[in-house]
């Protein structure tokens, strides 16, 4: 069935600070920051999500509206 719905399938309900860590070192405690006017696409050939642009807040604490 598609309602366009979203349905949350793992993390918080509340968002959190984003955690980048640092640049090719994977860690499990790193998360993306919430993003809204984003476009992604799901290749699912090499099952990939690509997320692009969107507007979002930085390494800041404050997760804006």
């Amino acid at each position: 069935m598609n309602d366009s719905t979203w349905t949350l399938i793992a993390g918080d309900f509340t968002p959190q600070p984003p955690e980048y860590g640092s640049i090719g070192i994977p860690n499990i405690t790193n998360l993306p920051g919430p993003r809204k006017g984003a476009a992604g696409w799901y290749d699912s050939l090499r099952q990939e999500l690509w997320l692009f642009g969107g507007d979002g807040n930085g390494r800041g604490t404050s997760l804006g509206t």
